[in-house]
């Protein structure tokens, strides 16, 4: 993503040297640079689901199967990122 947002970079400094205004690509690259933010948080929550997901398998699981060093591993992964 940061190709693109380098081009736009230098064509926005292309239309300043030749005298044009440049306020289109201005807001090219703020909406770039926030749906780069809400592409990083769509990432942790997934991760976040994935977690919840592990713990929610493992208590699931029946009692003489379950490992309870992996629950409270997952447990700790999630108490980690809160």
């Amino acid at each position: 993503m940061s190709k693109v947002i380098d081009k736009v970079r230098r064509r926005r400094q292309q239309n300043a040297d030749a005298g044009r205004g440049h306020s289109r690509l201005d807001e090219m690259a703020r909406r770039i640079t926030a749906l780069e933010a809400e592409v990083q948080e769509c990432r942790r929550t997934n991760r976040r689901l994935s977690d919840v997901i592990d713990v929610v398998a493992e208590l699931l699981v029946p009692a003489l199967d379950r490992d309870d060093a992996r629950v409270a591993e997952a447990l700790a992964r999630l108490a980690d990122e809160t």
